[in-house]
């Protein structure tokens, strides 16, 4: 029985690894993330899976080819209801957030400021209200806004 444990042991460990290989990037967390707190949409947010290694192939998410990494999310005019989560500020090489002609309330995450990368935000034909805010300052490739 003694020489059956490092074989369980093995067998364990690349269990492990095969499904830790198999999980979402944290890009692919973050906009999960964002999925969660929406009220209502068009139907185009449950076609994102979580058993997707990665987000690159859902619609409305582009990313960079070499590194995976969301650069780009569209989901204007898709009837999307609800606060616009914090976590989206995770996406760190995010250039473009569109996220415009929806009905999202609430304010804009300061988290934002965290997408030092940002050239574009589009939040118009919204319900957002307060102040723009102050960590929107450190987005220096921002162009659009």
């Amino acid at each position: 029985m003694r020489r059956q444990r490092p074989w369980l042991l093995y067998i364990l460990l690349l269990y492990i690894l095969i499904n830790k290989s198999g999980a979402i990037s944290p890009d692919g967390e973050a906009l999960l993330s964002f999925r969660s707190v929406i009220v209502s949409s068009d139907g185009i947010l449950p076609l994102w899976r979580p058993e997707d290694v990665d987000p690159c192939n859902w619609r409305g998410v582009k990313c960079d080819p070499k590194t995976k990494r969301v650069i780009y999310l569209s989901l204007k005019n898709h009837k999307l209801s609800g606060p616009i989560s914090p976590d989206l500020g995770m996406l760190a090489h995010l250039k473009v957030l569109a996220l415009n002609n929806n009905s999202f309330y609430g304010t804009i995450p300061s988290e934002l400021g965290n997408c030092t990368e940002l050239q574009g935000i589009f939040l118009q034909g919204n319900y957002l209200s307060g102040p723009i805010p102050s960590e929107m300052g450190n987005l220096t490739a921002l162009q659009n806004l």
